[in-house]
């Protein structure tokens, strides 16, 4: 008998919002699972509130209803002050927009959030330049994001999302802002290094085809997830 916990449980997760005198619901009753490690495509329309569900799982976003588990906390009761670290030390974030800081090079932004985490700036740049090798851009470590192609920016947000060693990495639309070879090349990579660190992966998109690549994938639909592939 399987007794492992899923790295991620949502129950019954419900977000509205006021629209003037309407009120619109986003998330209508999400349940999820997600075990240590796994990979999960969901897919919608623009405005079906997938990225919302990114936000309240990254603990960026609230929610009316319902509950949150990551690693065995609950991202959504947290204080300010622990959730900050929390989601330093747990969750990575990818985005559509790299969201570089562009006054540093490459290099300083993967230190950020190892910096952040009270780690010396020397072991900080010492990962920080590891992964960037691994993602194939040791040859840029001193660029700024403005000296680097899209695809080389969006490798630069992979090592930063990874370099903490999280437990789970939330990507909102990654290759969105790619040309479709670069797109590829940037979803293989984040396969690859989904089987080399064992970090489980939430990725969002409307792109059906890149999500097919991906082992587990849902629909959500009118507020609503659905399994693509009962």
């Amino acid at each position: 008998m399987n007794n492992v916990q899923p790295l991620v449980t949502v129950k019954n997760l419900t977000k509205s919002y006021q629209d003037g005198e309407r009120e619109v619901t986003v998330l209508e009753g999400i349940n999820l699972t997600l075990d240590a490690g796994e990979m999960l495509a969901i897919i919608g329309a623009s405005g079906s509130g997938k990225s919302t569900l990114l936000h309240i799982l990254g603990g960026l976003d609230s929610a009316n209803l319902g509950e949150v588990m990551i690693a065995n906390e609950q991202p959504l009761r947290l204080s300010q002050k622990r959730l900050a670290q929390w989601r330093n030390e747990q969750i990575g974030f990818i985005y559509q927009f790299h969201h570089l800081l562009s006054e540093f090079s490459a290099l300083e932004n993967v230190a950020m959030p190892l910096l952040i985490a009270g780690k010396s700036m020397k072991e900080a740049e010492a990962k920080a330049k590891a992964i960037l090798e691994r993602v194939g851009l040791g040859h840029r470590l001193e660029h700024p994001p403005a000296k680097l192609s899209g695809g080389e920016r969006q490798r630069v947000a992979i090592a930063r999302a990874l370099v903490n060693e999280p437990v789970l990495v939330l990507a909102d639309e990654p290759t969105g802002n790619l040309d479709e070879d670069t797109a590829q090349v940037i979803y293989d990579l984040i396969v690859e290094l989904n089987r080399e660190f064992g970090t489980a992966f939430v990725v969002v998109t409307h792109d059906t085809q890149l999500a097919a690549k991906l082992p587990r994938q849902l629909q959500l639909d009118h507020g609503r997830l659905v399994e693509e592939n009962q």
